[in-house]
């Protein structure tokens, strides 16, 4: 038997009622303060990766609350983890028992292909080829990120199409499936790093490496401990804002001379932060793009 966990976001995350003079003077006066270590400053995308660990058959993101399925036999060690977290982000959580269907079935049939105008198409094993675009993309996404329909994984694909990768050094830090390193090799990148720090993306980005028969796309689990010796021509990163604002000295150091930083993974009303640090170790924002309030920036190193 499966089990519901379902699990409302924190309050935080839904209030969305002040008034834009409000949101103008909070921004005026905190734009400058320092954050404190013990400021919750977690978003959606990271609320979710804190169930990450949990032995579960799939999660579902909803509007005002996340689904966890577990199976019955590991609801004692789900529980317990499921408590300590929301006690922690300060929320509650509910249990129900899944009905009888074939989610997988379910799945498949809710799970849609991703076209990018005639430039790539990011699919799943069941679904058909296209034909019509230039690139194609294989993905199997169980609970890892990076399929295309979020807007910042849409945005870092538009973008790249716009810069040349060819026999190019490629990082891609947090890579998820590796959506984005295989975009990179399919346009002509010849050494890919991709690193993640969760063992379920590490795994799943091998799976879909054998889908994708890619040569180059080199998985890693870690941090960029792992390349602090390497530099890279261009460097992917849809990732949260803090980890951006924090590595963005040692992100400027890990590129050659006029290579290039894509970020995303911050709300359009983050981008200040970004673009500041970006500045101050000398990259410079060539492209700017925004969707549905999530941004996307190109730097390039000078």
């Amino acid at each position: 038997m499966t089990l519901i966990f379902t699990i409302p976001y924190p309050t935080r995350f839904l209030q969305n009622d002040i008034s834009l003079e409000e949101e103008n003077q909070l921004a005026k006066e905190y734009k400058d303060r320092p954050v404190s270590p013990f400021e919750n400053n977690t978003d959606k995308d990271e609320f979710t990766g804190l169930f990450a660990e949990i032995e579960m058959e799939g999660l579902e993101e909803k509007e005002t609350e996340i689904c966890i399925y577990v199976n019955e036999k590991n609801k004692e060690e789900a529980e317990k983890i499921i408590q300590e977290i929301c006690a922690e982000q300060q929320t509650t959580f509910a249990i129900s028992t899944l009905e009888n269907k074939n989610w997988n079935e379910q799945w498949e049939t809710n799970f849609q292909p991703i076209l990018i105008d005639d430039f790539v198409n990011v699919r799943a094993t069941f679904h058909p080829e296209n034909k019509q675009v230039q690139h194609e993309i294989i993905i199997e996404p169980k609970m890892s990120f990076g399929t295309g329909h979020h807007p910042t994984t849409s945005q870092m694909m538009q973008n790249m199409r716009l810069l040349d990768f060819a026999n190019k050094n490629i990082l891609d830090i947090g890579s998820g499936t590796g959506i984005l390193a295989f975009l990179a090799e399919k346009l002509g990148a010849t050494n890919i790093i991709a690193i993640d720090n969760d063992e379920w993306c590490y795994n799943n980005c091998i799976e879909n490496i054998a889908l994708n028969n890619s040569k180059y796309v080199k998985p890693e689990i870690g941090d960029l401990q792992i390349v602090k010796s390497s530099t890279f021509d261009c460097i992917l990163a849809n990732i949260h804002r803090n980890f951006l604002v924090e590595n963005m000295q040692q992100l400027s150091t890990l590129l050659v001379n006029n290579g290039y930083l894509l970020v995303s993974g911050f709300y359009t009303e983050d981008a200040h932060l970004i673009l500041n640090a970006a500045l101050e170790h000398n990259l410079i924002a060539n492209y700017h793009t925004n969707k549905e309030n999530w941004s996307c920036i190109v730097f390039q190193k000078k």
